[in-house]
């Protein structure tokens, strides 16, 4: 899924540098494919940690993401008020694309 999302900014990225309005379509794309993780990583993390420290687990992860998830509305402004659309939606594939080898393959 972070290969998508990595994917589906960098596309995002050029649509919108070119006014497509094939951008709205492509921000939907981007939107579910960056959201639609968030219910697995909650289930990972409460398996990983066990019986005993899935509770603690849960209050780290879920404190960390609405810290970040509170923070990324104004950096991100900022960013764009910066930089423009187009390359603060390029800027924002890195951390995706990052990912893409840190995720586990399951054969």
């Amino acid at each position: 899924m972070s290969a998508i999302t990595a994917v589906s900014m960098v596309v995002l990225a050029a649509t919108s540098l070119l006014d497509s309005p094939t951008a709205v379509a492509v921000l939907l794309v981007a939107s579910v494919a960056s959201s639609s993780p968030n219910g697995l990583a909650f289930t990972a993390v409460a398996e990983i940690a066990g019986p005993y420290w899935g509770g603690r687990a849960l209050g780290i992860q879920n404190t960390g993401q609405f810290v970040f998830a509170a923070a990324v509305g104004p950096v991100f402004g900022a960013l764009i008020a910066a930089v423009g659309f187009p390359a603060a939606f390029a800027l924002s594939a890195i951390a995706p694309a990052a990912a893409v080898p840190m995720v586990p393959k399951h054969n």
